[in-house]
């Protein structure tokens, strides 16, 4: 993936300096672009796509009303994300503006009714702004998709026409997980329209094809040793940021926190009378407290007194450069800390890892899964069932007896 990508990257730098650009604005943006775009690919095991790329956008894109530096800024990564994807096709020929498009709604006043029903259910269980924004647009289409056969009626459809949606050229040319997360957005529309009593006496969601069907995988975490090595400071790299990069690894390694909410925490979150530290999530809105253990909070402490850089700004983690402002959403902190080990210690590179690897610590020590999944911040108690797999000793238990189906031959016996 990461060689195919900079390969991409290389070539589409090449057909734009062709154009005559020469504005190192444009050439410096699009070089983060890609640099930035590469570690959210590799973080989360994902090809480049156009779908992949608008993903990224949706989880950098700043909260409304964007200021016009924020604008231009996200302005510049949205359009070096539409030149990789139109040089990937082929059709990159000249430079362009792309302009924002408002999304496609269907024209059918019941499907209009339903679309909205369903945005105002997936934000009243706190799903992050992105993730509604992007269940909205594969509803639509899918609404959209009926409209033009003439099926009107929600009551009308008929497992035929989920299946046909799926079969059209226009999913043809992409990437398996591109064409997963449309199925998986699908299916839990059709879902809430059976669970709300809206489709009755038959089971839509289950037409949608299962090969595209979300998937459960194994959970990767950190060794043992990875695990000591950071939490002691081991293995600190020789940066002037190294305070500041412990601090962030130790709150994602030993609390939890996601790498959104790491660099939006204020320095009035964290009550040190008490020991503990309380925000609001990024991802779903829910506001969590957490205790401040020793180590974290002696590492925070540490930086805050030590070596954050002065400034009028509220938030904890600041860049070591002027402006001293808060952190970009993409900082390569996870990524200079994991690359010490060898991908037995550490299978992945990326805050992530460290989330699951506190999950799944919590879960070998038998601490209940609703403690769990409020110290991580998940809103369902049984999202953190996914971890089990991570934990081998607990999971050999469960093993189910051969007794009945022994095997015959010898050499197996």
């Amino acid at each position: 993936m990461t060689k195919n990508f900079e390969q991409l990257s290389v070539e589409t730098f090449d057909k734009i300096k062709s154009f005559g650009t020469k504005s190192k604005s444009v050439i410096n943006f699009f070089r983060q672009t890609c640099k930035m775009l590469k570690k959210y690919l590799a973080e989360n095991g994902l090809e480049f796509s156009m779908e992949n790329g608008q993903k990224w956008l949706s989880e950098i894109r700043p909260y409304e009303p964007m200021t016009s530096s924020q604008y231009i800024v996200y302005a510049a990564r949205r359009r070096s994300v539409y030149m990789l994807a139109e040089y990937q096709e082929s059709k990159l020929e000249a430079w362009r503006v792309y302009p924002q498009k408002t999304s496609a709604r269907p024209e059918t006043a019941e499907y209009l009714r339903l679309l909205y029903s369903h945005e105002e259910r997936l934000r009243i269980e706190g799903m992050r702004k992105s993730t509604v924004y992007f269940s909205m647009r594969v509803t639509s289409a899918f609404l959209i998709y009926l409209e033009e056969f003439g099926k009107l009626e929600i009551n009308n459809i008929t497992p035929h026409d989920i299946t046909g949606y799926f079969t059209q050229d226009s999913f043809s040319g992409r990437k398996p997980d591109g064409v997963k997360a449309y199925a998986y957005k699908l299916k839990s529309f059709l879902m809430f329209l059976e669970d709300t009593g809206i489709i009755t006496g038959k089971k839509l969601s289950l037409a949608v094809p299962k090969v595209f069907a979300k998937q459960e995988s194994i959970v990767t975490v950190l060794s043992d040793r990875a695990f000591e090595a950071i939490t002691n400071g081991s293995i600190r790299p020789n940066t002037e940021t190294s305070v500041r990069d412990h601090a962030m690894m130790l709150l994602a390694l030993r609390l939890g926190v996601r790498r959104s909410d790491i660099i939006s925490i204020k320095l009035s979150d964290i009550d040190w009378e008490n020991d503990n530290i309380s925000f609001i999530q990024q991802k779903t809105g829910v506001p969590v407290m957490l205790p401040l253990l020793p180590d974290v909070g002696n590492a925070l402490m540490d930086y805050i007194i030590n070596f954050r850089p002065k400034s009028s700004d509220n938030t904890v983690f600041l860049r070591h450069y002027a402006p001293y402002q808060a952190m970009l959403p993409c900082p390569g902190v996870a990524r200079r800390y994991l690359s010490v080990f060898d991908s037995t210690d550490c299978p992945q590179r990326g805050f992530h890892i460290l989330r699951r690897t506190c999950a799944t610590t919590m879960m070998k020590n038998n601490i209940p899964r609703s403690i769990i999944s409020a110290s991580i911040g998940q809103i369902d108690p049984n999202s953190v069932d996914v971890y089990l797999s991570a934990d081998e000793k607990n999971m050999r238990k469960c093993a189910i007896s051969l007794k009945g189906i022994e095997c015959g031959r010898g050499d197996l016996q």
